[in-house]
Formats: structure tokens, sequence, C-alpha cells
């Protein structure tokens, strides 16, 4: 079981957003984002390439665009971009 203090300091690595604890996964409160990193003895994968990322809109799991910073759904279309410029994710 992951500590309520090592919660407190990570951060979803692509949209800098808040973790939940959700059974063993971590969970990333900012809806649009959504990506689940596995906890495996006691250590969770924090990459993006290896997390669950399902669609807000239609649950399938969306494609990791590394070079544009997204997530795009394969069957709704939604997609989910990071701004860099130390704006929040859209």
């Amino acid at each position: 079981m992951i500590s309520k203090d090592f919660l407190e300091i990570l951060a979803c690595p692509l949209c800098k957003s808040d973790l939940r604890i959700d059974g063993e996964v971590l969970v990333c409160t900012h809806a649009p984002c959504g990506c689940r990193y596995a906890v495996q003895d006691d250590i969770p994968n924090m990459l993006v390439e290896d997390a669950a990322r399902p669609c807000p809109k239609c649950g399938e799991n969306r494609k990791w665009e590394p070079d544009a910073d997204s997530l795009t759904c394969p069957k709704c279309g939604e997609k989910f971009v990071w701004q860099r410029a130390g704006t929040r994710a859209r």
C-alpha cells in the first residue's frame, strides 16, 4: 500500500494533477486525462506509455502520442492535449 505521505508528492506525469488510490491503481484526478497507473509491490509504474488511458466519453483506451503530449481515442476521436507552457491541461 502506498502511504499518504508518498501519495502527496506524486503527480500525474502527463498533466501534473494529483493522484488518488483506487485499489492497486493510482488514478489521475483530472477527469479529461484520467490516466491509471498500476502499482505492484508498492511501486507505482508512472510511465504514461504503460498506463491505462481510458477515454472519458466512451471508455476506450486512448493512444499516447508522446511527441504531441496528447491522448487520442481511436473510437470517438476525443483528444486530450497537455499544454507545456505552464498552463493547465485542457
